[in-house]
């Protein structure tokens, strides 16, 4: 069976077996690096009363919610797209790391 891409469409990278996750729409077992993951500050007071109570100068705690969803919801939703057909096939070479000690070299070890 031929394999459609590369990376089996998982971040794995030789991570071994991933827990599952389970989406948060639909509730399927998804694995945790084949997974959507939106992370975002909630607050447990929403809209207009919040608006008005920040003006009377209270403060509203937040925090922060991961929320896991399958690849067919996050398209579904709108989180995630699908590339073109001609965007696929375009292979993009990898960047270069940048070592970091170029850039804090002492003057007196230059050449000039």
């Amino acid at each position: 069976m031929p394999k459609k891409r590369k990376s089996r469409g998982r971040k794995l990278s030789d991570s071994g077996h991933e827990k599952p996750v389970q989406c948060h729409a639909c509730g399927r077992l998804v694995p945790a690096d084949k997974a959507v993951r939106i992370t975002r500050w909630v607050s447990p007071i929403g809209g207009p009363l919040a608006r008005e109570l920040e003006k009377q100068g209270a403060y509203i705690s937040k925090r922060l919610e991961t929320r896991y969803y399958c690849i067919s919801c996050a398209v579904h939703m709108g989180l995630v797209r699908p590339r073109a057909e001609e965007e696929r096939k375009i292979r993009r070479p990898l960047q270069a790391r940048r070592s970091r000690q170029t850039g804090k070299l002492p003057l007196k070890f230059l050449k000039l």
